[in-house]
């Protein structure tokens, strides 16, 4: 199983919003041990590249901040299974999901604060908001 994250270099945080990540930090898993990690560029902003580079990737679960709808739907018709609405470290994210412990932060479309949350997302009651900011 392939784990991609939307990657920000300095600091190793998960990138705030899905497609304008300027990297993608890949996990392989086996069984919930992570084996191996590669950091790569997008060469793209947009819908469009990053799906590609999810395909090229032969990504199972992204783990992102924020994320359209679009977006979402998207990834699911690709196979790709998205758990909007994370910040914080990319590694400690890519832990709690190989140990099982990840869940999913929401099931509706509010992973993109911007666009679609109303303030009632769950990432508000826990001090962040959709988009992974802190509040």
């Amino acid at each position: 199983m392939r784990i991609a994250i939307p990657y920000v270099k300095d600091g190793g945080q998960i990138g705030e919003q899905f497609d304008s990540a300027e990297n993608v930090k890949l996990y392989n898993l086996e069984g919930d041990r992570i084996v191996s990690e590669l950091v790569i560029p997008s060469f793209g902003r947009g819908l469009d590249p990053m799906l590609e580079l999810l395909k090229a990737a032969k990504a199972d679960i992204l783990i992102c901040g924020g994320i359209t709808g679009e977006a979402r739907q998207a990834l699911a018709v690709s196979g790709v299974m998205s758990y909007p609405g994370f910040g914080g470290a990319a590694d400690d994210a890519a832990r709690a999901f190989a140990s099982g412990s990840l869940q999913q932060a929401m099931s509706g479309e509010c992973a993109s604060c911007a666009e679609n949350c109303d303030g009632n997302c769950p990432h508000h009651s826990h001090g962040e908001d959709g988009c992974g900011h802190r509040h």
